[in-house]
């Protein structure tokens, strides 16, 4: 294989390793923000929630803008196509994220009930939206996006569901059924892993609250990820690309077939890659029976690897597709065709070489200075030190 090909796959790899770490991290606290309202029934127990994540919250979504940042110097291309196709939804997913650091620092500031209530369901919808929004998208890249290029004006232009003048009926066009049904994963996913994070992290009746969530979203992971394997495999044109038909006169024309269970190609291709929905499937169940065992530590872990098998099987047979057009199957974006030159890629190699290592040590310092695998927070410990948490 040529270095510039060895260097694209590095990419590809690169930008799915970063988006498990930010579903990894970010999505147990994205789950304990969905799920502060409804296990905290109180203001001392809603302040276990959310201190169980305080410390760390904001250093988890640093894996969320590296991938963005990874995204525009690898994929320049899926940058500027995804970046304008999806422009309300991704500014829907920025505004609800601002809302997590306001709700930290704002809910108590005054002692007054309705006050802080806001401020909680404020935190829900912003642990909500992004993990919907970031799901229905996965969603419509196996649908297909409505897109061409233009090789002259090198501008991505798009049909009539993305084209709506009105930005919110444009938002509406992208929650087609297996879309939604595919934010649904994403939400469960959170949920099963922010509750397998408070297990681990809490004890007394918060606990107890999230024990029995851990068991339920485990299962509804189980089923709705099943499910969405099955939509695939039945009822969605998948893509198949065997060759660029002239990379020299235009790279962005490719040979591209569909087929009814297209996307599944790669698991006959290597079967290998079966490993990846059967990860996502057997760390759920895993998780559900160290969650009855009482082992949640190892739960957790399992509902790390479950999120692994997940994202990553959606990467595996979405492969070598980057971003399709349903319109203009030929103008798909891939891995081949979608990257920065060699010399960028290299820049970037040696880049992440070097910082990856150095966020991982900062990383593991703060979650071990900040709270250590044997600090469990309850409602006594935070009325004990209520004027230094939130």
């Amino acid at each position: 294989m040529e270095t510039y090909a060895v260097l694209q796959l590095i990419g590809w790899v690169t930008v799915g390793f970063l988006l498990f770490l930010f579903a990894a991290t970010g999505g147990f606290d994205l789950g304990a923000g969905m799920l502060s309202p409804f296990i905290g029934k109180t203001n001392d127990e809603r302040r276990v929630v959310i201190n169980t994540v305080a410390p760390t919250w904001d250093g988890n979504q640093v894996w969320l803008v590296a991938a963005g940042g990874a995204l525009f110097a690898i994929w320049p291309r899926v940058y500027a196509a995804s970046f304008s196709g999806f422009y309300f939804a991704f500014l829907l997913v920025l505004w609800s994220l601002f809302l997590r650091p306001v709700s930290f620092e704002y809910r108590s500031k005054m002692p007054s009930q309705r006050w802080r209530t806001f401020w909680d369901w404020g935190l829900c919808v912003g642990s909500f939206v992004p993990a919907l929004i970031i799901g229905v998208g996965v969603g419509n890249l196996f649908l297909g996006v409505p897109f061409q290029y233009d090789p002259v004006s090198l501008r991505f232009f798009y049909g009539p569901e993305m084209q709506d003048t009105n930005a919110i009926a444009a938002l509406f066009g992208l929650l087609r059924p297996f879309a939604l049904l595919a934010g649904v994963v994403s939400v469960v996913m959170m949920l099963m892993h922010g509750a397998a994070y408070l297990t681990f992290r809490t004890k007394g009746v918060v606990y107890q609250r999230a024990k029995i969530c851990t068991q339920v979203f485990s299962w509804l992971v189980l089923v709705t990820f099943v499910l969405g394997g099955v939509w695939i495999a039945t009822a969605i044109q998948g893509y198949h690309w065997t060759a660029m038909a002239n990379p020299m006169l235009h790279p962005l024309t490719n040979e591209v077939t569909q087929s009814l269970g297209g996307w599944l190609t790669n698991y006959t291709t290597y079967p290998i890659f079966l490993l990846c929905p059967i990860l996502g499937i057997g760390g759920a169940l895993f998780v559900s029976a160290f969650t009855a065992m009482k082992k949640h530590f190892a739960a957790f872990c399992c509902s790390c690897a479950s999120v692994f098998g997940i994202v990553t099987t959606a990467g595996v047979s979405l492969f070598p597709f980057v971003m399709p057009s349903s319109t203009h199957p030929a103008q798909s974006l891939l891995v081949w065709n979608a990257t920065s030159s060699q010399t960028s890629l290299i820049g970037i190699l040696v880049t992440a070489v070097i910082m990856v290592p150095v966020i991982f040590y900062y990383t593991a310092f703060v979650y071990r200075k900040m709270w250590g695998r044997d600090v469990k927070m309850s409602p006594e410990a935070v009325q004990e030190a209520t004027h230094t948490l939130y």
